[in-house]
């Protein structure tokens, strides 16, 4: 009975199951943060974001995290 168990179990592939659902859950949190960023950014005034030495067209690369600013 527990081969039969264990063999369903490899069948169905569970560890695989679990690795989505956690990657999934990962990649929501990391979009939840994205917007969060975005949204904070973009209602900051452009004298605030001036002060932060960002334009407001820098405002979607910084949320998604690929922001480079190649004269530094």
């Amino acid at each position: 009975m527990t081969e039969a168990i264990l063999t369903a179990a490899r069948w169905l592939n569970f560890d695989g199951i679990a690795d989505l659902i956690r990657d999934y859950k990962r990649k929501q949190a990391q979009k939840a943060l994205e917007r969060r960023t975005y949204k904070e950014l973009s209602a900051l005034t452009d004298r605030e974001l001036h002060d932060l030495g960002i334009g407001r067209s820098d405002i979607r690369s910084i949320s998604k995290g690929n922001f480079d600013r190649g004269w530094m």
